[in-house]
């Protein structure tokens, strides 16, 4: 069943197939790679989905689906360039329904963590971008949903490859990331206060995560280094205030 949200129009919306029959592309989710498992609440995956795009090596993208981020119900690796393929699986994941489930933790987590992630949230007939712009709700454009996600994680890619280069020039911003790993890791003993003195540095690491795609192995590597020690610092704090 589809979500809720569809329901007003009396039938599953038609899908967009590029002009041409729709491509098989089952045989693309890996969920069967990863354990099975039966999971501990209702998956209602006609109230509302999560789908996931992780940027990973070799311009490819792995492409996860849920109901909240908890239960995966779809895993597929493809290349981010492959619109087609990446439209046909856009509209299943949005338009089909699923009964086998996996953990996210900890298997296909070791595969995302400390990479380039952004979702679509689907509720009540709506979907949610990580993009400047959005998808209309109207009944004749739900059906293109699934080739705007293939394009517009294609473009984004490009988008946040083209901000890679201008921090990559004469490799100076190095420098500045050395730097603030540095300041990550002075600490005076006082999880809190640790953390609590870093949140503006922190947010400022943060906000530049497109570094994870990085061509510039140095710099590539200094950011993985720099969002390791915020998970440390992090858990550090939230096990004295937890």
């Amino acid at each position: 069943m589809l979500f809720h949200g569809f329901q007003k129009y009396g039938k599953w919306p038609e899908r967009d197939q590029g002009g041409g029959r729709e491509r098989d592309v089952h045989n693309l989710n890996r969920i069967a790679d990863f354990d099975p498992v039966k999971p501990n609440y209702p998956q209602d995956l006609s109230a509302r989905r999560v789908i996931e795009f992780v940027y990973l090596p070799q311009d490819e993208v792995l492409i996860l689906a849920s109901m909240d981020g908890q239960y995966p119900f779809w895993v597929s690796r493809t290349a981010i360039g492959d619109i087609e393929t990446n439209t046909a699986i856009a509209n299943g994941v949005l338009f089909e329904d699923f009964s086998t489930f996996t953990m996210l933790y900890p298997k296909l987590n070791a595969l995302i963590e400390y990479r380039y992630r952004r979702r679509f949230n689907l509720a009540d007939g709506k979907i949610n971008t990580p993009f400047d712009y959005g998808f209309s709700s109207e009944p004749d454009q739900i059906k293109y949903w699934g080739r705007y996600m293939a394009q517009g994680i294609a473009s984004h890619y490009r988008h946040i490859k083209e901000l890679c280069t201008y921090r990559e020039l004469d490799g100076q911003y190095l420098g500045f990331l050395e730097a603030y790993l540095a300041q990550l890791k002075t600490q005076t003993g006082d999880a809190v206060a640790d953390y609590d003195g870093k949140r503006v540095l922190i947010k400022l690491i943060t906000g530049e995560d497109y570094l994870y795609v990085s061509d510039n192995e140095a710099i590539r590597g200094t950011y993985v280094k720099m969002q390791q020690e915020i998970s440390e610092l992090y858990n550090a704090y939230m096990s004295i205030v937890r």
